[in-house]
């Protein structure tokens, strides 16, 4: 698959992904550098593909007046939008997967994937983990969640009557009182740019419930769900979610490809961490576009490109008008593989 990208010297340039690592995109610079337009374009060129898309709608990204003008329209023809805020999400949370080979999840394994994406979204101590487990198995076992959704499990904390389920119903609160998920048929049209609109709840709800939708589709990829056609995952300022190895995010960029679970990253604030799990990870991702660099970030990038040419590259990206990008990866220009870093414009 071709995903187009931007012009070099008037030509044409497009990400092969056959030839790439892996099908992550990482996308790094500052505000009003034109790494949103650049995502929307990316987005917009795989739904022409027919290429499922989810954005996360975090602080209103996707909200019509923040699509630029040429693919506002592409967006809008090919939205399938889901009002989080009102309507929840319809899933099968608590229905035990099917795997590849026609085998069936156990129903304790059901609920230790509950319990581990809750747990983590969430941030439970040790304690509090085996305080929602009997919770979840209680839920599971008698099938409330097909009667009150994600609700159901306030319902069993509160049937507890003990101070450490009530500091668990205290964590989960934003969850169960807007019943997050709710029992039905899944809330992703594949073929479709799903914008999942989160920007309605408070800041901290808004972290929590993408980082649990991350462990969703993690989990539900595992069963070669997305083997086929794909998935693609697009989270703006994706560092604010929870960055540690078994945080979703990382569990996706390692072993995303085997399942076809791919994401598109953006942030104006990268850490250069480099002994870090995560950063290492994203180092990996298949294509990556640094637009103009905060001033204070312009010497972590430039090493991104070249560490032994850092001075020269950071030059180059201090020069990056507005629109343009360098870019790392397998690419395309007239019919001949490039993998060196280009300077591409996609200004229009």
């Amino acid at each position: 698959m071709l995903v187009a990208l931007g012009n070099y010297k008037g030509k044409q340039v497009s990400f092969d992904t056959e030839t790439a690592l892996n099908q992550h995109i990482l996308i790094l610079g500052k505000s009003g550098s034109g790494k949103s337009v650049q995502a929307q374009k990316i987005i917009t060129g795989l739904s022409q593909q027919e290429k499922t898309v989810v954005v996360f709608d975090l602080h209103s990204i996707a909200s019509e007046e923040q699509i630029f003008p040429l693919y506002r329209e592409a967006f809008t023809n090919d939205a399938h939008e889901v009002d989080v805020y009102h309507e929840g999400l319809s899933c099968n949370l608590f229905l035990p997967l099917t795997f590849s080979d026609g085998e069936t999840e156990k129903q304790i394994d059901t609920v230790g994937a509950v319990v581990d994406m809750i747990s983590r979204a969430t941030k439970l101590g040790t304690g509090q983990r085996a305080v929602l487990r009997r919770a979840v198995s209680l839920v599971a076992e008698n099938g409330e969640y097909d009667i009150f959704g994600f609700s159901a499990i306030d319902r069993a904390l509160s049937g507890e009557g003990t101070v450490a389920a009530e500091a668990v119903r205290e964590k989960l609160y934003p969850l169960t009182a807007h019943n997050i998920f709710r029992p039905g048929s899944t809330f992703i049209e594949m073929g479709k740019i799903n914008i999942i609109r989160l920007s309605k709840f408070d800041l901290e709800t808004q972290g929590i419930v993408a980082e649990l939708l991350l462990s969703y589709f993690w989990r539900v990829a595992v069963t070669s769900e997305f083997c086929g056609q794909g998935i693609f995952i697009f989270l703006d300022e994706f560092q604010n979610l929870p960055s540690g190895k078994e945080g979703a995010v990382s569990q996706i960029l390692s072993e995303g490809r085997k399942f076809n679970i791919n994401l598109i990253l953006a942030t104006q604030q990268f850490e250069a961490k480099s002994a870090s799990s995560l950063h290492q990870k994203l180092m990996q991702c298949g294509l990556i576009l640094l637009f103009h660099p905060n001033t204070a970030q312009a010497g972590t990038l430039a090493r991104i490109i070249d560490s032994g040419a850092a001075k020269n590259w950071t030059q180059v990206l201090q020069t990056l008008d507005r629109g343009e990008f360098i870019s790392i990866g397998p690419m395309l220009l007239d019919n001949i593989l490039i993998r060196k870093p280009l300077r591409l414009s996609s200004r229009v």
